[in-house]
């Protein structure tokens, strides 16, 4: 009979603990606008701690960790953080529909998809409007309720 090594029980012990990943905060759809920052949100669980991914329309995404002058930065909670949204006439490669991974060894998990949509100047005036009326009818609605209690 071969002896087992003396940490064997606490490892496997501990294996059993082990679970694979989950995601616990998923990404939301974003607006932003060209040259602003940006941050996709992504929490993942899992034992050992998953790594966590992002993918762009099926392809990954190139952060800090693989070319430090990138201006997407994988953040140590697994959010992508975007340094400035980069849009152009011709390249628009922030610009699209993104899912995080988080990978052990036990499996993977994938988010909910979010898309990222750099507004345009048509966009910005029409998202201004609605909040002016928006406004305008609280402030309505109010005056109508004080007229109310007038009256």
């Amino acid at each position: 009979m071969v002896p087992l090594p003396h940490d064997f029980a606490i490892s496997t012990a501990l294996s059993k603990e082990d679970f694979p990943p989950r995601i616990v905060e998923h990404p939301s759809d974003l607006i932003v606008s060209k040259g602003e920052p940006a941050t996709l949100n992504c929490k993942a669980e899992g034992r050992p701690t998953p790594t966590i991914e992002w993918y762009k329309g099926g392809e990954r995404v190139e952060t800090d960790k693989d070319d430090p002058r990138s201006h997407r930065m994988l953040l140590p909670t697994g959010s992508l953080f975007f340094l400035r949204i980069v849009h152009g006439r011709k390249s628009r490669p922030d610009e699209g529909v993104y899912v995080c991974v988080a990978r052990n060894y036990l499996g993977e998990a994938v988010s909910h998809n979010a898309s990222l949509e750099v507004a345009s100047k048509s966009m910005f005036y029409i998202l201004h409007e609605q909040q002016l009326f928006l406004m305008l009818g609280v402030i309505v609605e109010a005056q109508s309720f004080l007229l109310k209690g007038i009256c």
